[in-house]
């Protein structure tokens, strides 16, 4: 292998990794909530995978189901338990839940405790992370043009006006949050197995804010929004290596540049077609009439 192809897998990798985190964001967002907490969810869904393939000899692929499963449950539950908070508070909410996993984790010697768990075998390689990320930009596809998604930007726009239309706002913003919360930790599990250790410091909240950053660059309103931004920003630092000592600063300035050009985000949502509207369903997606 050459030099140059040592040097961009580990970032092209990174890079993927990066936009499926930030793929499970953007579904948690497109129903409304702000979540500061998936870079906790990947984390945790790092650990289980961790854990599993390490301790147990569980094959790589059920540990990744696993990990994605435990980050739906717990999404679902969290969903829940913000969904009739304000975004504010909603917000604070899932950061102090980010930052109480970290604290756990930290205090958890099964796992590593404060030198994290180390040993995990690799796993992850280029073809199965673009592979991995390919299906689920399909699935966001999907997604964006489903009853599920329609109900979810209803949600995000107006949650009152989506209630008097028939949508169940809870259960759309729970659901939309343990789906993002399961790709995001389907994330956490390809990332620690190839990193192969997995710290509490990745659950924290610069790591949530940098996720965060990846989906707002990009533009939060489509799903190319995420994989271009966590694309885009993983990658120029490394563009950026001729100016080693300023080229953070040039990142900074650039990042802030475009904030102010263009503060919904480089790609935004073109209509699919006129008139689109949320079906009729008698799912749990629609209220019931009394």
């Amino acid at each position: 292998m050459s030099d140059l192809a040592t040097f961009w897998a580990p970032v092209l990798i990174t890079a993927g990794i990066n936009s499926i985190i930030a793929l499970g964001l953007y579904i948690t967002m497109s129903s409304g909530p702000l979540s500061v907490a998936h870079a906790a969810l990947a984390g945790m869904g790092g650990y289980l995978g961790a854990v599993l393939t390490t301790n147990f000899d569980w094959p790589f692929p059920l540990a990744i189901a696993a990990g994605a499963a435990l980050g739906c449950g717990t999404g679902l539950l969290l969903g829940l338990l913000i969904v009739r908070m304000n975004e504010l508070v909603a917000g604070l909410t899932t950061l102090g839940f980010g930052e109480t996993m970290a604290v756990v984790a930290f205090n958890i010697d099964y796992i590593g405790g404060a030198n994290a768990f180390t040993g995990i075998p690799l796993r992850t390689t280029i073809g199965l992370v673009y592979a991995v990320l390919a299906v689920l930009l399909f699935v966001a596809w999907r997604y964006d043009d489903s009853r599920l998604g329609f109900a979810a930007r209803a949600t995000r726009d107006s949650p009152v006006t989506a209630a008097a239309m028939g949508i169940n706002v809870i259960w759309v913003k729970s659901l939309t949050f343990g789906i993002g919360a399961a790709i995001a930790s389907l994330g956490g599990v390809l990332r620690a197995h190839y990193i192969l250790v997995q710290g509490p410091e990745d659950m924290g909240f610069f790591i949530s804010v940098g996720i965060l950053i990846f989906v707002v660059f990009g533009g939060s309103y489509t799903f190319w929004g995420p994989l271009f931004g966590a694309m885009t920003l993983t990658i120029l630092p490394e563009l950026l290596r001729f100016s080693a000592k300023d080229r953070f600063i040039i990142y900074g300035i650039l990042l802030t540049l475009m904030v102010i050009i263009r503060p919904q985000g480089l790609i935004t949502r073109v209509p699919t077609r006129t008139g689109a509207a949320v079906p009729p369903s008698t799912s749990i997606l629609t209220r019931s009439e009394p």
